[in-house]
């Protein structure tokens, strides 16, 4: 291990020292020096990356989470019948419950998958794994245009790739995820653009904003903030001529178009949408009124806090996420080699790189959180596009730490990169280890093991009517995906959804099989009122008990 330390110690010095001297030293036109394809270097790094993300998604996190089963069940609804499970056809938003509207983007990418390959676990979360692979690929040929040459664009995909909020949301079947390539291929198209002053690439650019609105619910207001940006950007380099913002704004205006008859045959989504994140009344206030109300003197205190708290030390680079999906609680959204880079590179930004382009990225960083601090929690889920920003700002931040003539600063960068993989690995034991048992409640516990000792009692030709308790939260979600897996949709016809409070247990057909809470407030009306007997306590993976099955 310590002639391997050296060794890349030593790689990265040499890599420093390219880093270093590319801004300063000319290219010499009759020294040819080979340099591999773009291309090439882009499947190099994809393949790793996705075997990284792709693998062992059945074993961590250990359930499927309540979000990651309502989209899977549309997903595969969509891929059997071209409907969603409400029975409307190729619906452009996804009406999942109550005020719950789901994006369409992640959706629709996950049927592909559920229509090649089936349902489980891992088809579920695959997608996101291609997604956050795509993600990698984009940020290495974005780091090629910013940064001129290979180091730095490797350095910044190996960093984005090792990042613990990113990797975690790339194996999660949500769609949080789905928002960051269309913000990297806005980000690309526009460096494009500047370098080349083709008019397609920003017709293009704009376009990807545009359809990023329909990737997360948090992309609606994020994906104007950006095209503000671009507007910006066009200001700085065109001023007053018109023809770029035209061009801009048709391209981030065309895939909206369909937004306008979905919502005027949808009139409640709107309301719906506001209303789940507790933004305001919607029922009381139009528009205008709801954003006076946001930002009164008490709304916008409460978000300027929640804003702070975004950029917060110990939740970048420390802790997390306070909630385990979204984090492990050993290692913060960050690395913590970035606690040093990200700085380096803001001093590096406004001491040597003063460009629109790199203002761009601190502006882009800043206005991140914008769309998450709405619902006044910090999350980063709802923040994700905060990371690829903070990953190009911290690979200037590398060239910052080898432009220095010091070798110690040097030194002190080798250790710093080659911290990296070796905290990611420490992350990544506790990722696939003990995190499985501590993040188990947030994945609603082991509500398939229940359902799947139910299918095991009830064999084909038997006919077992099934109970499920309404206080398993979601388990109306759970049962159908669980059917669907197993190919055991004979029993749905055969299950009722009862509350403990009320069930009449004598009323039961006998041989019936009841999934229950195991809390005593659950159990008591079956052992209190009823012939039926305890069969299995459902075991979770730190042997404690949520669910247990009886039968009459």
């Amino acid at each position: 291990m310590g002639v391997l330390l050296v060794e890349w110690m030593a790689l990265t010095d040499r890599w420093g020292s390219m880093i270093a001297t590319r801004e300063r030293t000319a290219p010499d036109a009759r020294v040819r020096r080979y340099e591999p394809s773009p291309w090439v270097v882009s499947v190099l790094l994809a393949i790793p990356v996705f075997a990284l993300y792709g693998t062992f998604l059945e074993h961590s996190p250990v359930y499927l989470a309540h979000d990651e089963v309502a989209f899977a069940l549309n997903a595969h609804a969509i891929a059997t019948t071209a409907r969603d499970v409400n029975g409307h056809r190729l619906p452009l938003y996804f009406h999942i419950g109550g005020n719950f509207w789901a994006t369409p983007m992640n959706i629709y990418f996950t049927a592909l998958f559920v229509k090649m390959f089936g349902v489980s676990e891992s088809v579920i979360r695959t997608p996101s794994a291609v997604i956050g692979t795509l993600n990698v690929v984009l940020m290495y040929f974005i780091g090629r245009r910013i940064f001129g040459g290979e180091p730095l664009a490797i350095i910044a995909s190996v960093l984005l790739a090792l990042t613990p909020a990113h990797f975690i949301h790339s194996r999660l079947g949500a769609d949080h995820i789905y928002a960051l390539p269309f913000m990297l291929a806005w980000l690309l198209y526009l460096l494009r653009f500047w370098q080349e002053e083709r008019f397609g690439m920003l017709f293009a650019a704009t376009t990807f904003l545009g359809f990023g609105v329909y990737t997360y619910i948090g992309s609606v207001v994020m994906m104007p903030v950006f095209f503000a940006i671009t507007c910006v950007m066009l200001f700085v380099k065109y001023r007053t001529s018109l023809r770029p913002y035209v061009v801009a704004a048709a391209g981030f205006a065309w895939p909206l178009l369909p937004l306008v008859p979905w919502h005027l045959t949808h009139p409640t989504q709107y309301a719906d949408q506001i209303r789940m994140y507790s933004l305001y009344d919607a029922r009381k206030l139009n528009p205008l009124q709801g954003l006076k109300e946001v930002l009164s003197h008490t709304g916008l205190t409460a978000r300027t806090d929640v804003y702070y708290n975004y950029f917060n030390p110990s939740f970048l680079f420390f802790s997390g996420d306070s909630s385990l999906i979204n984090a492990t609680r050993q290692a913060g959204v960050f690395l913590l080699p970035l606690a040093v880079f990200i700085p380096a590179g803001m001093y590096h930004i406004f001491t040597r790189a003063k460009t629109p382009l790199t203002r761009m990225l601190v502006a882009g960083l800043a206005c991140a959180p914008i769309a998450a601090v709405l619902p006044a929690e910090v999350k980063i889920n709802r923040a994700l596009v905060m990371v690829p920003f903070a990953i190009l700002i911290a690979a200037f931040g590398v060239r910052q730490v080898f432009a220095q003539r010091s070798p110690l600063f040097r030194l002190a960068g080798a250790i710093l990169l080659v911290a990296v993989p070796l905290q990611f690995r420490s992350f990544y034991r506790d990722y696939t280890g003990d995190y499985r048992l501590r993040s188990s409640y947030w994945f609603e516990n082991n509500i398939r093991g229940g359902l799947e000792e139910i299918m095991r009692r009830n064999r084909p030709d038997a006919i077992r009517p099934v109970y499920l308790s309404t206080d398993i939260q979601w388990v109306e979600w759970y049962w159908p995906l669980y059917l669907i897996k197993e190919r055991r949709e004979d029993l749905r016809a055969r299950t009722m959804y009862f509350d403990p409070k009320t069930i009449d247990v004598n009323a039961m057909q006998p041989g019936s099989l009841v999934l229950s809470r195991a809390d005593a407030a659950s159990e008591r009306p079956f052992t209190d009122r009823g012939p039926l007997r305890n069969v299995t306590p459902i075991r979770e993976p730190n042997d404690g008990v949520y669910f247990v099955v009886f039968e009459r």
